[in-house]
């Protein structure tokens, strides 16, 4: 016969502190960065698309941003037009997974001001006006897995570079 033990009231007690403080700081298992709402709203202003995390649904007007908290996880701003200086509204969004500066004006100043993408394993960069100097930079995102650069001036050596220096990610060039 098997014996059930009773939890005290004590252990009771801290497992309803744990949960408290474990639902607080992950927002009941949804996750969420402050910086989300401000991210989506630029990007829809320039045309662009956003898709949250947990979430394949893309926020692509301002009545689709979520009401409560959020994070995201993608960016799409092909061929939109911007000022590279407010590319620093892409950085500080630790959940974001991919970007995509397709065809856009994106130069060195742009790409330098983006960071703080701990996650980001996708990034594309192809027919912008991006230089090697600035993409040798690449290895600050260090979970890099896919890049693309297409018709950029990315030399072969800086390539190179980039793939000794980023092991398991493929260049697409």
């Amino acid at each position: 016969m098997q014996t059930l033990l009773k939890p005290s009231k004590s252990i009771l007690k801290l497992l309803g502190i744990l949960f408290l403080v474990s639902g607080l700081t992950t927002g009941c298992g949804k996750t969420h960065d402050p910086n989300s709402k401000e991210a989506t709203e630029y990007v829809l202003k320039l045309g662009g698309t956003v898709i949250p995390v947990h979430s394949e649904l893309p926020i692509d007007t301002p009545a689709k941003i979520p009401e409560g908290k959020f994070a995201v996880r993608k960016i799409d701003l092909t061929n939109a037009k911007f000022k590279n200086i407010d590319l620093v509204k892409l950085s500080n969004l630790p959940y974001l997974e991919s970007l995509n500066l397709h065809r856009t004006n994106l130069t060195d100043k742009g790409l330098a001001s983006i960071t703080d993408l701990p996650k980001l394993q996708s990034l594309e960069l192809a027919y912008t006006r991006v230089s090697d100097e600035e993409i040798s930079k690449l290895t600050r995102f260090p979970r890099l897995r896919k890049i693309f650069l297409y018709g950029t001036a990315a030399k072969p050596q800086t390539l190179e570079d980039l793939k000794s220096n980023l092991k398991g990610c493929t260049i697409y060039k």
